[in-house]
């Protein structure tokens, strides 16, 4: 089972000329009724060197209440990781400047496609975060703004 993150925009331009060691932008999305809730035309796979999007920072739904935080000594995270998050962020950050609009969706995947809800969504002012702080909430649409 890995992470997935699922991301749309409603811009044309081709995501795969931004993609370098650590994020990788393809056309070909996984296998997840999760894409219904995207909400623009254009959908990208946002993957990570590992091939899946688990080479990222992400949090659980049950502890999205965690926020967004700085990497903490007490919660040991691959340094690949967050470097490849703070890409992602500055990746994703650099579109929205563009006045792109933008959202996402993590999904932890597994032999049997969930067609259930969202655990939630939320808007994300990206001019308000770090790039560290910055990280993906599992089950839960990102909209992702820069205002």
């Amino acid at each position: 089972m890995c992470y997935m993150i699922v991301l749309s925009t409603n811009s044309d331009r081709n995501l795969a000329d931004l993609n370098s060691d650590f994020v990788v932008f393809s056309k070909v999305l996984p296998a997840t009724s999760k894409t219904a809730f995207l909400k623009f035309e254009h959908q990208w796979y946002l993957g990570s060197k590992d091939g899946c999007s688990c080479g990222f920072r992400h949090l659980d739904r049950q502890n999205v209440s965690l926020g967004f935080c700085d990497p903490q000594d007490w919660y040991p995270e691959e340094s690949d990781d967050i470097a490849a998050t703070v890409e992602a962020f500055t990746v994703l950050k650099s579109i929205a400047t563009e006045g792109v609009e933008l959202d996402c969706i993590d999904v932890w995947t597994s032999d049997e496609d969930d067609d259930g809800p969202l655990a939630g969504e939320m808007t994300v002012n990206l001019a308000t975060l770090s790039s560290t702080s910055f990280r993906f909430f599992e089950g839960h649409r990102l909209l992702l703004l820069n205002a």
